[in-house]
């Protein structure tokens, strides 16, 4: 039987271009979130850690410079070509990279520590049991604890009527958590995020989230009509501004 197309690969792919990658500033979103888990008593230096749904290896490469191994898993093959390339640069040779939707990954036995950012594929029972099958030690899960759309993408979801996806993990997994009678600690943090983009990187972004809701064929036209508010004066740089509000949860095999 031929292998049917993953929608879920193929949008990844797509938006990996766009995505965000591991940047070395000391001060970035992602070390304040593993500081965070720090600080929740998470030990990461000479563990195994198996990062699920891993992306563009933002998190990946900084588990790396700690832990013993990291096993990688992503959707998308491009995010995990994006991570090689930036692990290569770092000379880090202690990452394993898995092609693999988390629901079709085999897992081979228990990661001291797994770590789980953001990673849509963990979103039913049968996802969060074998999340929670695969730690040895402790589970680090961040996850959304409100959605909130960007400019131009609300505008232009509320252009062509479509209804946004929401993606609220973080009080899914502790009201899982609590009903699975399992105790864990968490924290909540809010900021903004700031992405900078040239003009095809933000039309193929926004064309990209407007046809994961449906939108298949976005006029290029109407995208730049609304990106231009957020366009940065004197250059062709466009500056997206996304206020996040997320919840970091610890949870330990005892």
């Amino acid at each position: 039987m031929e292998k049917q197309p993953n929608v879920q690969a193929d949008f990844w792919d797509r938006r990996a271009a766009s995505f965000p990658r591991y940047d070395p500033a000391p001060d970035g979103y992602e070390v304040q979130i593993l500081q965070a888990a720090r600080e929740l008593g998470v030990d990461f230096r000479g563990k195994t850690v198996l990062d699920v749904g891993c992306g563009s290896g933002m998190y990946t490469l900084r588990l790396a410079q700690e832990a013993a191994r990291v096993t990688a898993v992503d959707v998308s093959e491009r995010m995990l070509e994006i991570s090689r390339r930036d692990a290569g640069a770092l000379g880090l040779t202690n990452i394993d990279y898995q092609q693999a939707d988390w629901g079709e990954h085999e897992l081979a036995g228990r990661s001291d520590v797994v770590f789980c950012s953001m990673c849509p594929a963990v979103k039913d029972d049968e996802g969060k049991k074998k999340l929670l099958a695969a730690v040895g030690e402790v589970l680090v899960f961040v996850g959304f604890a409100r959605w909130t759309d960007p400019e131009p993408v609300k505008s232009l979801l509320e252009r062509w009527r479509l209804t946004p996806k929401r993606f609220e993990s973080g009080p899914e997994m502790r009201q899982w958590l609590t009903a699975q009678k399992l105790s864990f600690v968490w924290r909540a943090k809010s900021g903004v995020w700031f992405k900078r983009l040239q003009l095809e990187e933000a039309v193929e972004w926004c064309s990209t989230i407007l046809s994961d809701c449906g939108l298949k064929e976005p006029e290029r036209a109407v995208i730049v009509e609304h990106l231009a508010p957020c366009r940065v004066p004197g250059v062709e740089d466009y500056l997206i501004e996304t206020p996040y509000s997320v919840e970091l949860i610890v949870w330990r095999r005892t």
